[in-house]
């Protein structure tokens, strides 16, 4: 049997943090470290039918008995093992793929169950779930399943287009498979993924709009809708998104709100610039990670090329629990509205004959729109849902609104994870929400 680890080739370092296994690279290496391993008994040796491998990590080392029953099934297996391992540790790689077979006398069905690894159908057939905001997305497809995958610290939703929970479990398996041999880049080219997208309206008090939208896979074209008669010429949007499927996906999603168009597409602050024209457009949407680029460098010269240019800034999130947590703190306020994703600009898409878009009309529409939004709450409701918490239930969602993740929730109030888990179903509950974001939402608006 071999005792190897996994050899420097297998590894690589990315920007002085924790290895990851450079997937897609050397499986036939991880097919010779898997082994059938034997013990020897009253003299007599027997080896055992199931593939295993060893890893040896941080001092400690530890066989691990592999589901898979051929080979090349039980390599794929090893290399996810090991690759749970060197991003989350020995209790994680423990946890997610331990033999259920040896659980199943110390678990009972229910939580074996969660336990097949990730290689294993059973895995994803547990997993898949109907997400509430992805289903309009799809008009006339009757609803479909997702599940959230992760590898190498990364993670999001992808939807598999059935609801038969067999070929949805086989869709995330393949996908799975898939991230493990080619990696995030390939996988995001040829998969859609469910994402939230949150355009930036204000600083303070900090107002967002966000959509759940798919990303256009490679094989997906950017659609143009229709063209409807326009009272007025549309708002000429330019985007900037270094990731080619969500800028595919944008590009649609303006062109799919009446009063709009995106006239070009960019994956950098230094192409647009290079490739407007004098015919310059009214808005550039741009992704917020390249707002330093844009603010420092570019901004002067785009006001040399397009002077009555705008920008709005957005990020993309893997879904709108991430965009809460990572709003930042200190603003007197916060106002998140979801939108559907054909309705990115609504704030600022109030009829008009003069459509230009300058950042004082922009300003002005924004307040105006938040305003109505403000006096359509119902306070009394509110008030009567608030009064509904325990004094714990208001602890812990006064610390969800101030972006907090449950871990320090926990820390903060000291009390374990669990029992923030089990305290938040019931906010939910008496909330009448479904996730953390519509929670504090709700909460701040009290």
């Amino acid at each position: 049997m071999s005792k190897q680890r996994p050899s420097a080739a297998a590894v690589e370092m990315t920007g002085g943090a924790r290895p990851l296994v450079r997937v897609g690279v050397g499986r036939a290496d991880w097919a010779r470290r898997v082994f059938k391993n034997s013990y020897t008994r009253g003299g007599r040796r027997t080896r055992l039918r199931g593939w295993s491998v060893k890893f040896q990590h941080q001092g400690t080392r530890r066989t691990f008995s592999l589901a898979a029953s051929t080979r090349d099934a039980a390599a794929i297996e090893a290399q996810a093992i090991y690759q749970t391992l060197v991003t989350e540790g020995w209790d994680a790689a423990v946890r997610a793929h331990s033999s259920p077979g040896r659980r199943a006398s110390l678990l009972n069905h229910l939580a074996a169950r969660q336990y097949w690894p990730r290689t294993d159908l059973r895995y994803w057939k547990q997993r898949v779930v109907v997400r509430r905001y992805a289903s309009p997305l799809r008009p006339g497809h009757g609803g479909e399943y997702s599940a959230r995958i992760e590898h190498a610290g990364m993670g999001c939703y992808f939807p598999l287009g059935t609801l038969d929970a067999d070929a949805a479990a086989g869709k995330a398996r393949e996908i799975y498979l898939a991230l493990l041999r080619d990696g995030w880049d390939t996988v995001n080219r040829r998969f859609q993924r469910e994402l939230t997208v949150a355009v930036h309206w204000a600083d303070n008090p900090l107002a967002w709009t966000y959509a759940t939208f798919h990303s256009v896979t490679q094989d997906g074209a950017m659609r143009i809708p229709r063209e409807s008669p326009r009272v007025t010429p549309p708002a000429n949007v330019v985007v900037v998104e270094p990731d080619e499927s969500v800028r595919r996906a944008l590009f649609s999603c303006i062109h799919s709100q009446s009063g709009f168009a995106c006239t070009a597409a960019f994956a950098h602050a230094k192409e647009a610039l290079r490739d407007l024209t004098p015919a310059s457009p009214d808005l550039a949407l741009v992704n917020r990670s390249l707002r330093d680029d844009i603010e420092s460098e570019w901004s002067a010269r785009w006001r040399r090329v397009a002077p009555h240019l705008s920008i709005l800034f957005y990020a993309v999130y893997e879904d709108s629990d991430q965009l809460f947590k990572a709003t930042p703190g200190g603003a007197t306020g916060y106002l998140l509205k979801r939108t559907p994703p054909d309705r990115l600009f609504e704030p600022i898409a109030e009829p008009s004959s003069e459509p230009s878009l300058t950042l004082e009309r922009i300003a002005l529409r924004v307040r105006r729109y938040f305003q109505n939004v403000i006096l359509t709450l119902s306070a009394e409701e509110s008030a009567r849902d608030m009064a509904k918490l325990t004094h714990r239930e208001h602890d812990i969602l006064n610390l969800l609104s101030k972006g907090y993740v449950d871990k320090e929730i926990a820390e903060a109030l000291r009390i374990s994870v669990w029992t923030v888990h089990g305290h938040l179903k019931k906010v939910f509950e008496k909330l009448g929400v479904h996730t953390r974001t519509e929670a504090a939402v709700k909460y701040l608006h009290k």
